[in-house]
């Protein structure tokens, strides 16, 4: 990959080719727009221009037009967050920036491409359909539970999923090769020291209850809890950081949180919030100094 990155860094064709050839290769629509931040993050926006219209042109004529919105979408919060990293310096506010940018890229698509929610909505009925009936099915005490989702909801939120994860993974990705081919261990560092501000924490708290608690706020659950669960990745990375061979113990780290899925994201949640008024990453320095 870091070979790949330097081709890529090489001049604004090369760039431009391996976006649009990446935004082809399904599943990897991403990568193009990591390509896109790549760019934005070392040089300049005028020099991101040629790979993000190249990313453009491919998620409007390919991903767009059969039916997946989310591509354009991912390159488009990719190249805000990386925009707004360059210039601040500041992971945190970088993913902040990528967060508002999902949630008002699908603002927009329901407010200028009803159709296209619409058709979507009717291609996943019969499926949504058969899997509630089996959820049904397997579980006949909570009947009622099953009976008051809503496809259109569950389209919307997997739209903002998709949007919001994937350009957070661009924006690190961009972020790690830019380190790698420019400052050794800068990204190391940065992403360890990742840590909310008390007040943005608590702000992002209440949209995250608001969210759960109120059906029409769902959309920006994933809008607020990636940027947060960021930081709890962080807080994590950064206090095993300190231990010398910690392979292992983030190893076991990640096996732990994909078995309590999302019991353990949550758990990562609230470490951030907890984290931004503690500085628990502060206060272990301190004992080993």
């Amino acid at each position: 990959m870091l070979t790949l990155a330097k081709w890529i860094m090489g001049g604004p064709l090369q760039a431009l080719a391996a976006a649009a050839i990446l935004a082809l290769v399904p599943g990897f629509g991403w990568a193009s727009a990591a390509i896109v931040a790549l760019v934005a993050l070392r040089k300049s926006i005028s020099d991101a221009v040629i790979p993000f219209a190249g990313a453009m042109l491919v998620a409007v004529l390919v991903h767009w037009s059969a039916g997946d919105i989310t591509q354009v979408g991912t390159v488009l919060a990719a190249l805000v967050a990386s925009l707004v990293l360059a210039s601040s310096r500041s992971l945190g506010w970088a993913l902040l920036a990528l967060g508002l940018s999902s949630a008002l890229y699908i603002v927009l698509v329901l407010n200028l491409a009803p159709g296209m929610i619409s058709n979507l909505v009717d291609l996943f009925q019969p499926t949504f359909d058969e899997f509630v009936a089996q959820l049904k099915a397997a579980n006949p005490e909570a009947e009622s539970v099953f009976e008051q989702m809503d496809v259109r909801h569950v389209v919307l939120e997997g739209m903002v999923w998709v949007t919001t994860a994937g350009a957070t993974a661009a924006l690190l990705v961009a972020r790690w090769l830019q380190a790698r081919l420019y400052n050794p261990g800068g990204f190391r560092q940065e992403f360890h020291s990742l840590r909310l501000m008390p007040a943005v924490a608590a702000a992002l708290a209440l949209l995250l209850y608001l969210g759960q608690s109120f059906p029409q706020a769902r959309l920006i659950l994933p809008c607020v809890a990636i940027p947060m669960l960021m930081a709890g990745l962080a807080l994590v990375h950064g206090v095993l950081g300190m231990k010398q061979n910690n392979g292992p113990l983030l190893v076991f780290f990640y096996v732990g949180l994909i078995l309590t899925s999302w019991v353990g994201m949550m758990v990562l949640v609230a470490a951030a919030v907890i984290d931004s008024f503690v500085d628990f990453r502060k206060r272990i320095q301190k004992r080993y100094e």
